[in-house]
């Protein structure tokens, strides 16, 4: 009897699941985005209004991937981090959001500064099933003149089954750890391709003009 009550109550959760919607990116662009030429993006730690303290330091390292090979410079996160310790009068973890794009200008010399904030970090567990929820947002701003260029957010659910809590908690764990990389690679797909890469697709395009 027990068996038939799970097996009813899973057939009633696939339902509801696949007549759920899947969550989109919505982003908005300046218009003139490539007169900017922006080459340099400072990607600062991270604003949790979670109580994770993994995923905002993974969500970072998976921006500054995503922007590398979109086309954008690497910069190193531990010499931003050492240049904005100058910033603090103590050894505390700050909210990124407190660094003016005018003082990043100042320390690190980039175009840009990235802030992104992880609003939702949510794993709600029933029997044997449990959705895992992450939402992040991320905005792109110039460090000369201070105006939003980009910004960018996305919403993505993990849906786990399983019949034992602990295999259930395990595909939770995995799973919030491919929402983080699935959210950053959404998020920078909105961004236009970087310098780097526009200049390797322009030396192949001359490189097959000349053998033409």
């Amino acid at each position: 009897m027990l068996e038939y009550k799970y097996r009813l109550l899973l057939l009633v959760v696939l339902v509801l699941i696949m007549t759920g919607c899947a969550s989109k990116a919505q982003h908005t662009m300046k218009e003139d985005f490539d007169k900017s030429r922006i080459k340099l993006i400072a990607v600062l730690p991270v604003d949790n209004k979670t109580t994770d303290i993994k995923a905002p330091q993974l969500l970072r390292l998976k921006v500054v991937d995503e922007l590398y090979f979109k086309g954008y410079t690497k910069i190193p996160l531990e010499l931003i981090d050492k240049k904005l310790e100058l910033l603090y009068s103590n050894s505390k973890k700050e909210e990124s959001s407190i660094v003016a794009p005018s003082a990043v200008k100042e320390l690190i010399d980039t175009d840009a500064v990235m802030y992104c904030t992880l609003s939702e970090g949510v794993s709600t567990g029933f029997i044997f099933y449990a959705p895992v929820t992450v939402a992040a947002e991320c905005q792109l701003r110039s460090t000369k003149t201070g105006e939003i260029l980009w910004s960018a957010r996305y919403k993505s659910t993990d849906r786990n089954f399983d019949f034992t809590s602990k295999r259930l908690e395990l595909k939770s764990y995995e799973s919030f750890d491919s929402l983080i990389e699935e959210i950053a690679d959404k998020l920078i797909e909105t961004l236009p391709v970087g310098p780097n890469l526009l200049g390797q697709k322009y030396s192949i395009f001359m490189s097959k003009r000349r053998t033409g």
